[in-house]
């Protein structure tokens, strides 16, 4: 049955396979976890900030919602929609308010604020300033050939014309399937999950094609995940439960 309403969530006409993943268990209970440049971070279930350093988690000062990690740097949002970046060995407060954020677009950071409004920010070094960008949006996540957003449906949406020099980009591609959280790699790799725990990669993404051409869906045991993250040839997941796993792809 799950298998079957899976397929009908994601109208890819015939084109879903499965993978069977190598994954190991790794200690600790999150609730969001974000890989990106070699690093990884999350967030407990109790607002607490984690990073990963030699296979070991290490808990940063202050609580967080959602945290990113990327070519912007190390991002988090708190409960109220404040904006931080790690820097040194403390968090410093930035302007603006968000629910979610993302620090893997090259020169630039975007985040979704509680209203679903969607913002960008160019060359992160500059002079600070958000730009609104048109649409509904309640999760955006960018990597090296573009941005991909969901909406307050779980519709799939690929941003068009966004580049390292403007984050603004000129207007939205629907790509077929529904998704709860969608997570883009450094390297362009879209990951994501759907509402009923199932994990699914999409396939055929490069630079002349970066909305790919299907979906996969990521199997291990019999879990259910509620978020994913990749990079450098790792899948991380984390179950409805909490539990986390690192997996090979």
């Amino acid at each position: 049955m799950r298998g079957a309403l899976l397929l009908l969530l994601l109208p890819l006409a015939g084109r879903c396979t499965v993978t069977v993943l190598n994954c190991q268990s790794v200690p600790g209970s999150l609730v969001q976890i974000d890989a990106g440049s070699g690093q990884v971070f999350g967030v407990s279930g109790g607002d607490g900030i984690f990073s990963l350093l030699g296979g070991v988690w290490s808990q940063l000062p202050g609580a967080l919602t959602h945290v990113t990690v990327g070519p912007a740097g190390v991002w988090g949002v708190n409960r109220h929609q404040s904006i931080y970046t790690w820097i040194g060995a403390s968090w410093v407060q930035k302007e603006g308010g968000l629910m979610q954020i993302d620090a893997g677009g090259v020169q630039y950071l975007v985040g979704v604020n509680a209203n679903h409004d969607a913002f960008c920010l160019n060359n992160t070094n500059s002079t600070w300033h958000w730009q609104g960008i048109e649409g509904r949006i309640r999760y955006y996540s960018c990597g090296l050939f573009g941005c991909w957003a969901l909406n307050s449906t779980d519709d799939i949406h690929f941003r068009l014309g966004v580049t390292p020099g403007s984050c603004l980009g000129t207007g939205w591609q629907h790509v077929p399937g529904k998704l709860s959280v969608i997570e883009v790699g450094t390297d362009g790799s879209v990951y994501g999950v759907t509402r009923q725990g199932a994990a699914f990669r999409r396939d055929g993404i490069t630079e002349l094609n970066p909305t790919g051409i299907s979906w996969t869906e990521l199997q291990y045991k019999c879990y259910n995940f509620r978020h994913v993250t990749y990079d450098l040839n790792l899948v991380w997941l984390i179950t409805t439960e909490g539990a986390i796993f690192r997996c090979d792809v």
